[in-house]
């Protein structure tokens, strides 16, 4: 078990790259970017005014579990990527603090055989607060993936806005994916909305592409890639970003 504890007012990059189980506490004021590559469950505190990217990339098989708790004015940015092996992963986000904030943005490709399982709930635990997810997956060969997201509104909460979405486009007919979209709301005054949408490739796009000399094999890559570049465009981390894009890409080759 790995334990850190931030004081007030810190500006520190976080890497996590080992596979231990972590506690952090982020004090107030504080601005922090955790970059996690390793393996184990995460425990998250964000103190007053305290302003986290978490920055997730894995590529290997792994269980895994993270929570956080969110306090007043504060946020929490998750960026999660999921780019090889299979995966059962859970995220509980409990904004405690009023004014609190988290966002939830997903990559997911799947290949081969891998089963994707994940989990996404944020608990709006005080008024003001507010909270998006948005994920975006891809699957090709024999790949499944199952993603449940969970919004909730608790009693007396007010002026509270949640929203997610989820897309998939599926390369292949053997792919398989089952997302569940879910609102719990206990009071009238709030914002919230959910959708899933599950599509193969544009063919009014690749037709575009190949009818101006562009090989189906790449226009479908590049479909694929532009796809993603919303989410990825919010990775502040260089390093990663390019990794990312370098899997992605060749997750893609092959594709007919």
């Amino acid at each position: 078990m790995n334990t850190l504890i931030l004081p007030a007012n810190s500006e520190k990059e976080i890497i996590l790259d080992q596979d231990t189980d972590n506690t952090i506490t982020i004090g107030k004021n504080s601005q922090v970017k955790v970059i996690d590559t390793g393996k184990g469950n995460v425990n998250i505190k964000l103190e007053e005014n305290a302003h986290v990217m978490y920055i997730a990339l894995k590529t290997q098989s792994e269980e895994s579990r993270k929570h956080a708790v969110v306090g007043k004015n504060a946020a929490l940015h998750w960026i999660e990527c999921y780019l090889g092996g299979n995966i059962n992963t859970s995220i509980r986000t409990e904004l405690q603090g009023e004014a609190s904030e988290t966002t939830i943005q997903g990559v997911i490709f799947g290949d081969k055989e891998n089963q994707i399982q994940v989990t996404n709930e944020i608990i709006h635990a005080a008024s003001e607060s507010k909270s998006n997810m948005l994920t975006r997956i891809v699957l090709k060969d024999k790949a499944q993936a199952a993603y449940t997201g969970l919004v909730k509104i608790q009693p007396g909460k007010k002026n509270c806005q949640g929203y997610q979405k989820k897309e998939t486009i599926l390369l292949s007919n053997d792919a398989r994916i089952k997302a569940d979209p879910n609102l719990e709301i206990e009071n009238n005054e709030v914002q919230c909305s959910h959708g899933a949408t599950i599509s193969q490739l544009d063919k009014e796009k690749l037709f575009y592409m190949t009818s101006r000399g562009i090989p189906e094999s790449i226009a479908k890559k590049t479909i694929v890639e532009g796809f993603f570049n919303p989410i990825l465009e919010k990775i502040t981390h260089e390093k990663i970003k390019q990794q990312v894009q370098q899997l992605i890409a060749q997750g893609l080759e092959g594709v007919q």
